[in-house]
């Protein structure tokens, strides 16, 4: 149920805020986490072919940065609405179908946000083990990127799915 922003009505103060701090946080976070990635792996490349003397946790910090990265940025393309691929088979529907369709897809985004966190917590609660070149760093802590993202896809599907059902855009959509 995408709104035309022609016919939009202007969303409310607190929506605006608190959709914009989550946005900004999950932005900050995963631009940190990509720097972290590429500092990581810059780092254990050099210390591996230059000086021959690699770190023996470069590789896996430098992997859970991506993990967590992809991970949390999904959430961001769920709220920009471009998490799903499926705009070309739209120009053969109507466009009630098409608005029936991307509610669909965005009820199920919601349900996958609420089911991974529920499975991703106890699975990160209930994984044995540590990692002993992280010094003994529990597996359960990598593993918490599951629930907390679930929670941030069910959290910004929740706001576009206000958005489509009151319809409201954000302030930004209103200024040329």
């Amino acid at each position: 149920m995408t709104v035309n922003v022609l016919n939009a009505k202007q969303a409310p103060y607190w929506f605006s805020a608190v959709d914009r701090t989550i946005r900004s946080a999950i932005a900050w976070f995963t631009c940190s986490l990509l720097v972290l990635m590429v500092s990581f792996t810059i780092y254990t490349v050099i210390m591996r072919y230059i000086f021959h003397d690699p770190p023996f946790w470069g590789d896996t910090v430098a992997l859970f940065c991506n993990i967590w990265l992809v991970l949390l940025a999904y959430a961001l393309a769920v709220r920009d609405r471009e998490d799903i691929a499926s705009e070309g088979i739209y120009e053969f529907l109507t466009p009630k179908t098409v608005l029936v369709l991307r509610f669909a897809w965005r009820a199920m985004t919601f349900i996958f946000g609420v089911l991974l966190f529920w499975f991703g917590l106890d699975a990160a609660l209930n994984v044995p083990g540590q990692y002993w070149e992280l010094g003994g760093l529990p597996k359960r802590a990598p593993m918490m990127v599951l629930p907390i993202c679930g929670v941030l896809i069910a959290l910004v599907t929740a706001f576009t799915l206000a958005e489509d059902v009151f319809g409201w855009r954000a302030v930004e959509d209103f200024q040329p």
